[in-house]
């Protein structure tokens, strides 16, 4: 990662600089963290054919703002949890992402939930993403994602947030 002056502005971006920083994720605090929301805001340079991908990791799930595909997935261990809703990403559009895991008040399931949009609009009400799962990772790292295939177009996060859920 890499500090960038952007937009009259100051972000951190994914450094392209060498082929093996194409993919890059890295974790802040403790393992041992749960019962958390994680915001950040993300964005992706490119046009409308070849844009990365950008995310955020929560409780060891990946929720990811897929801009290539079009969709806001999340994903642990591909064979296990993988899951995908629609969401049309604009290149170099600052996005809203918002991520929970809920547990189920009994029982070891849960609920994955994800929000997305252009953070220039309000908070939906809804959530983009929400799969409940029968067991779920009960806690795990927060952190930050990004993939940019071939090296070639950068992402951007800002304000990144870690807040308990209550």
């Amino acid at each position: 990662w890499k500090v960038f002056a952007k937009d009259n502005g100051k972000y951190v971006g994914n450094r392209l600089d060498a082929i093996q920083f194409m993919r890059t994720m890295n974790f802040i605090g403790s393992s041992q963290m749960k019962n958390y929301t994680m915001e950040a805001d993300v964005m992706t340079d490119g046009n409308r054919r070849l844009m990365s991908n950008v995310g955020l990791v929560n409780q060891r799930y990946l929720f990811v703002m897929a801009a290539n595909n079009r969709v806001l997935e999340v994903t642990s261990n591909y064979e296990r949890v993988n899951h995908s809703v629609p969401f049309e990403a604009s290149p170099n559009t600052w996005y809203r992402l918002k991520t929970r895991v809920d547990p189920d008040r009994t029982g070891p399931g849960g609920s994955l939930r994800a929000k997305l949009w252009d953070r220039s609009q309000p908070e939906p009400d809804k959530w983009t993403l929400d799969v409940h799962l029968p067991k779920i990772h009960t806690q795990g790292a927060p952190g930050v994602f990004a993939f940019s295939p071939q090296a070639v177009r950068r992402v951007f996060i800002d304000n990144v947030s870690i807040v308990a859920n209550e």
